[in-house]
């Protein structure tokens, strides 16, 4: 909840929460990479690495991803 109001205040356009074994994305823009231990997308001027186990997209709309797993670690990666 917390990323959703730092990226509100500061006028960007996606936000990340995570849940205990969930990730949510919205406004991703691409997904590079897609294995069950790795995911990579790329965000408007970011990438986003979730590391993790048994990952899996749950629910893929426009510009929104639902990833369910056991996740160890994400990565902001600024460009």
């Amino acid at each position: 909840m917390l990323e959703i109001f730092k990226n509100y205040l500061t006028g960007e356009d996606y936000y990340i929460i995570i849940y205990s074994n969930y990730v949510y994305i919205y406004k991703y823009q691409e997904i590079i990479k897609f294995t069950d231990k790795f995911i990579c997308l790329k965000l408007k001027k970011l990438k986003i690495n979730i590391i993790g186990n048994d990952l899996l997209i749950t629910k893929m709309e426009k510009n929104e991803l639902l990833i369910k797993g056991y996740i160890s670690k994400l990565e902001k990666i600024y460009e």
